[in-house]
């Protein structure tokens, strides 16, 4: 079982697509599927009409938990949600994506079938057919973004799998037991005592680069496998870095900071 841990800030249309996409094929005419997802959604104060909305849908939409929180942060949100579920993985999403139920399947065979999988990242494009994650590769010094805005119209690139450096925090599967284990573990109680997940507290930036350098680090593997293919508005969910939004634009820094500070802690090689 896949526990989708979605946060929304101000994108109640996006957040809707991604609801109706995730039911499009739960009924379809060629059978349904059977579901194989928990659906776990944090509104950080949103100040649009999201929360009469989702209250007026949260059944049609076979929500399991709703939080309505002032705005803990990307970070906390996910972690808290992450607490609160039990499924043997985790799906972290932006309120950007998009993504069907088979694709939660194909996801979760993807992991039962290759145990040497920790952390996976689909494919993403955007509306036009844009690439927005084919993997992050590289090092830890220097890590690059494949086939990073290709234009890819019939999805017929980048289908292979790699391991990555790290993979887009936009869609992040994890298995529980691996965040568990990072969770927990001695030396990021030491930096970090007040988290209660794997995602680094940041205020918005750098929470998967984190666990994914983290994860390597203690032996894990990171993994895109194109296989699967969603969609992502990329930076829908918030605004672009460099538009010169004073929150975003303070952000970076602060959360830069943060994680080269666990880095250098642990000993663990980052830009």
């Amino acid at each position: 079982m896949i526990d989708l841990c979605v946060v929304n800030h101000n994108t109640r249309t996006l957040l809707q697509r991604f609801l109706d996409n995730l039911h499009s094929d739960l009924n379809s005419p060629n059978g349904a599927l059977v579901k194989n997802w928990n659906l776990y959604i944090t509104d950080n104060d949103s100040t649009d009409d999201f929360v009469p909305w989702i209250r007026e849908n949260e059944d049609r939409y076979s929500i399991n938990r709703l939080f309505l929180r002032k705005n803990i942060g990307y970070s906390a949100a996910v972690n808290m949600m992450a607490e609160k579920s039990s499924g043997d993985i985790i799906g972290i999403l932006n309120g950007d994506v998009w993504m069907t139920s088979e694709d939660c399947i194909k996801i979760e065979n993807i992991f039962n079938q290759n145990p040497e999988i920790h952390i996976l990242g689909p494919k993403q494009r955007d509306e036009n057919g844009f690439i927005t994650h084919a993997g992050i590769i590289g090092t830890n010094i220097s890590p690059k973004h494949r086939g990073w805005k290709e234009h890819d119209p019939n999805d017929v690139l980048y289908k292979d799998r790699v391991n990555c450096v790290t993979v887009s925090g936009s869609a992040y599967f994890v298995r529980r037991e691996v965040w568990n284990a990072m969770t927990n573990n001695e030396q990021y109680r030491q930096i970090h005592p007040e988290a209660t997940g794997a995602f680094l507290p940041t205020p918005h930036y750098y929470e998967e680069t984190w666990c994914s350098y983290f994860a390597r680090h203690l032996g894990y593997n990171v993994v895109y496998d194109g296989s699967v293919s969603i969609g992502h508005s990329w930076h829908a969910s918030s605004p672009k870095p460099g538009e010169g939004i004073s929150e975003v634009d303070k952000y970076f820094p602060i959360s830069r900071d943060i994680f080269r500070r666990a880095c250098d802690f642990i000993g663990i090689e980052r830009d």
